[in-house]
């Protein structure tokens, strides 16, 4: 069964301390307030800040007027820069896309077109007969060409967020 050592290689990841990705899908709301001010993210204004959350951190604590953004936590800080450095992306293609990245020998070919179906946002590797979804936060598998394969639950996205390099 081939999708043994990629269930294998993620239970091993999970093991990693976090590298600090943030969620481009929470920093989408929590950024509306920085646009209110500066305008769309896309716009060049935001360059410093993209996927760097300490850069972020240190416009709060230095321009008085973003005073009230010095008690956001960590995580939100994160997620927002991960916002601004993705501001048309979203966290299941980032993942996917890393996935792809990690793992070419089963996740093949690369850069499918992401779909939907009852709920799960996926993308279907037809070279090795795998499916990678994600629904309500969580991660799935499901191997079609293993006989009697069921979808596995590989854990949820947020485990996997933060195994990702900040700057994705």
């Amino acid at each position: 069964m081939k999708i043994f050592p990629v269930i294998l290689a993620v239970s091993c990841l999970a093991t990693l301390p976090a590298w600090g990705a943030g969620s481009v899908d929470a920093g989408r709301p929590a950024a509306s307030a920085c646009q209110g001010c500066h305008g769309a993210a896309s716009g060049s204004f935001y360059d410093s800040v993209r996927f760097n959350a300490s850069a972020l951190s240190a416009a709060f604590q230095s321009v008085s007027s973003m005073s009230q953004y010095r008690t956001l936590d960590a995580q939100t800080v994160s997620d927002i820069a991960s916002y601004l450095g993705l501001p048309n992306g979203n966290d299941t293609d980032r993942l996917l896309d890393w996935g792809e990245d990690t793992f070419p020998l089963v996740l093949s070919p690369t850069r499918q077109q992401t779909q939907q179906v009852e709920g799960y946002t996926y993308r279907f590797y037809s070279d090795t007969g795998v499916y990678v979804a994600t629904k309500d936060g969580s991660v799935f598998i499901y191997d079609s060409q293993t006989p009697g394969a069921s979808i596995e639950n590989l854990g949820s996205m947020r485990s996997f967020l933060d195994q990702m390099p900040s700057n994705r």
